[in-house]
């Protein structure tokens, strides 16, 4: 019965001090609220990473230009960079993987920047020579048309892919600037017009401009584009801002005869640390030093779960930081709390309160303020997600159950720690010197 006697008085004090209860429950107010986005962007960048590198499959090696040195496990060091060195991974090396057994599919990728151009519009982009397997190994979808052909590649056809970004440029499409709001309003009020049209068969259905069958530029070099992708904007990689080339053309037309990178896919998983082998030493042959890399997709994941380790770690002591500055202003609250109402405990000491009474309600009340400046802040945070969810597309903020328990957890653990010292100043106060208090 104390118990709850001493939480009414708790909940009965702060009511009376709503103000003072405001302004004490900011510090916890902002901490719950970074803990929950800062917790949310951690996990978020960390599934969009592992999703991003999880679609090039558990059966695919990456063979990249430059040294990954070893661990003293055997392990490569992939946190430690690659070594600064210009590629010289070439087609001859990819032809001779593909050469190697259990290889089931190679997509060399060789990449430059270039202007392409449309008409009077001209765009810069990074041209990628590739395999006609390129988007299904990248999982780029096609927002229209096709992706060239294992033939088209092989005869060095002038066909090219456009990434979205790219596509838009040169059609010209940009966003309607503000001082054409009121041609806006006229559409919408045409929009009633349009829709009777319709449905009395009158309307004729306008088609969006596209350069799907039409002919670009590059370096004075007519492609016919013959697809464009769908935009895929995401944290690491994308294709947007992306065109796509043959392999072979793209070898016979730009000064680059070295490839970026080169995409192994293994028959089946079974087989990938044979094949992993297989491929150093098949390329191994056409080099005189070890100038290059060949990752499995584990060891990249392994990597990446270290860096959002490491991010984890810093949550936690930004965490622990915050809460021990939310917790020291509320207890430099409550310790002035106490002050302001001595003659209140004096009175009510005299009136027959016991010392666990007193100390129970100002504990309770420490405890009651940083729960509802944890429950505040978390909403907030909530809030925060929501809208960066609905509006913004480069990576999803992810927040799990867990986390929210975390936060409500070490809202209390704070608020009892530090509601301490406050409560038991309250009970042992001199009921005799309180009442005489000025």
């Amino acid at each position: 019965m104390k118990l709850i006697s001493g939480f009414k008085m708790a909940l009965f004090g702060l009511w009376s001090n709503r103000t003072r209860v405001l302004s004490s429950t900011i510090g916890v107010i902002i901490g719950m609220f970074a803990v929950i986005v800062l917790s949310a962007i951690a996990i978020g960048v960390k599934d969009s990473l592992m999703k991003q590198m999880g679609n090039l499959g558990a059966e695919q090696i990456l063979v990249m230009p430059g040294r990954a040195l070893d661990t003293a496990n055997g392990q490569k060091d992939l946190l430690s960079g690659l070594t600064s060195i210009p590629s010289t991974l070439t087609y001859e090396d990819a032809k001779a993987v593909e050469d190697v057994p259990n290889v089931k599919e190679v997509i060399p990728e060789l990449e430059t920047i270039n202007v392409i151009q449309h008409d009077d519009k001209k765009v810069q982009s990074a041209l990628i020579g590739t395999s006609h397997h390129y988007n299904r190994v990248q999982h780029a979808k096609l927002a229209e048309g096709r992706f060239f052909t294992q033939e088209e590649q092989e005869s060095k056809a002038k066909v090219i892919v456009l990434g979205s970004n790219i596509s838009n440029a040169l059609l010209g499409k940009q966003e309607i600037p503000e001082e054409n709001v009121e041609s806006i309003s006229e559409n919408q009020q045409s929009i009633w017009k349009k829709l009777l049209n319709f449905l009395t068969g009158d309307a004729v259905a306008a088609e969006e401009p596209s350069l799907l069958g039409k002919t670009v530029t590059i370096q004075d070099t007519p492609y016919e584009v013959v697809g464009i992708l769908a935009p895929n904007a995401t944290l690491g990689t994308s294709t947007d801002n992306n065109v796509m080339i043959p392999i072979e053309t793209a070898l016979e037309t730009t000064n680059m005869k070295n490839l970026t990178k080169m995409i192994v896919e293994a028959s089946s998983m079974e087989v990938v640390d044979e094949v992993d082998a297989t491929v150093f030493s098949a390329i191994k042959e056409n080099h005189s030093e070890i100038d290059f890399s060949v990752v499995k997709q584990d060891q990249m994941l392994g990597a990446l779960g270290k860096v959002t380790s490491i991010l984890q770690v810093m949550l936690v002591g930004i965490t622990v930081i915050a809460l021990l500055i939310s917790g020291t202003g509320i207890m430099n609250v409550m310790v002035m709390s106490v002050r302001e109402r001595t003659r209140e405990i004096g009175i009510r000491k005299a009136l027959g309160a016991t010392t666990f009474e007193i100390m129970i309600q100002f504990f309770f009340e420490t405890l009651l303020l940083c729960f509802i400046g944890g429950v505040i802040g978390i909403g907030l945070g909530y809030a925060f997600i929501e809208i960066w969810n609905n509006n913004i597309d480069l990576f999803a903020l992810v927040l799990p159950v867990w986390a929210v328990k975390l936060a409500l957890y070490t809202t209390l653990a704070s608020g009892c720690l530090f509601g301490i010292y406050p409560a038991l100043k309250a009970a042992l106060m001199n009921p005799s010197k309180a009442l005489r208090f000025e």
